[in-house]
């Protein structure tokens, strides 16, 4: 009895651990914001005070619910097709050595522009709404899981592939069965990279190609002078990364079996 209470003991302490530094951290952030706005340190034409932007979430959040359903639909389209052309090509690469040859440079190329950069173009050709936008995002996603699943599908077992191959195994069989359980916890680093990247690159598309949409509202409301607004829309964004990235460090949970030599990569 008294080792189960250890137990359990032990395991709330480390979930303490994990929560009370990032709450007392952000409690300490929320009262230096009050004391200096209310202070009049930082004028409220640069930072309105905390108060203020509660009040406008509370009692003005129409804006907010609609420009953030929309952004939530781009970053996670964009998140999901990027994820899952990250992880096809990977596997294409793995097996066919002349395609990895092929399709890595241009990989790389990729990644070095800017997506501020990209975004005009794709708006141009693609007009502006949802699909430049989830392009964009589809395209910041895909080259962290491409690379991270090239090096998960690299890392399986040498003795697994021979067992399966002694086997007379099909390519997809190994693919299934050695491969891609070990390939999961890269997957995993690779979905967390990817979580908090995806809303970002979402909102700076908006600034450019957009007319709605949480990076928009922040725009006008900027232009306007709508501080509270603007801050409160950038809240909301921050919320609702964290949402998504709680969400693939719960399924990641989940899977530990699978997932736990990624503990130590993220």
């Amino acid at each position: 009895m008294s080792l189960t209470l250890s137990a359990g003991g032990a395991m709330a302490w480390r979930g303490a651990a994990r929560v009370v530094p990032p709450a007392l951290g952000l409690a300490a952030l929320l009262a230096a914001w009050a004391v200096l706005t209310e202070a009049g340190i930082i004028a409220p034409y640069l930072l309105p005070k905390p108060s203020a932007v509660l009040a406008e979430i509370l009692t003005n959040n129409e804006p907010l619910w609609r420009h953030g359903q929309l952004t939530a639909m781009e970053a996670l389209l964009g998140f999901a097709i990027g994820n899952i052309v990250g992880v096809v090509v990977a596997v294409l690469m793995g097996w066919f050595p002349a395609f990895k040859r092929c399709v890595l440079p241009l990989a790389l190329v990729t990644r070095g522009m800017p997506m501020v950069a990209i975004t005009p173009i794709l708006v141009l050709m693609l007009d502006r709404g949802l699909v430049p936008i989830v392009t964009v995002v589809s395209i910041a996603v895909y080259f962290p899981t491409l690379i991270t699943m090239v090096r998960g599908l690299e890392s399986a077992d040498v003795e697994y592939h021979e067992l399966l191959h002694s086997l007379s195994a099909s390519r997809l069989q190994r693919l299934l069965i050695v491969e891609l359980p070990a390939a999961l916890p890269f997957l995993f680093t690779a979905l967390k990279i990817g979580a908090s990247i995806a809303f970002i690159v979402a909102i700076t598309g908006e600034w450019v190609g957009a007319s709605a949409g949480l990076g928009y509202l922040i725009v006008i409301s900027g232009e306007y002078f709508k501080l509270a607004m603007m801050w409160s829309a950038i809240i909301v964004a921050s919320g609702l990364t964290l949402v998504t990235l709680g969400c693939v460090m719960l399924v990641e949970k989940l899977l530990g079996r699978w997932t736990a030599r990624g503990e130590g990569m993220a």
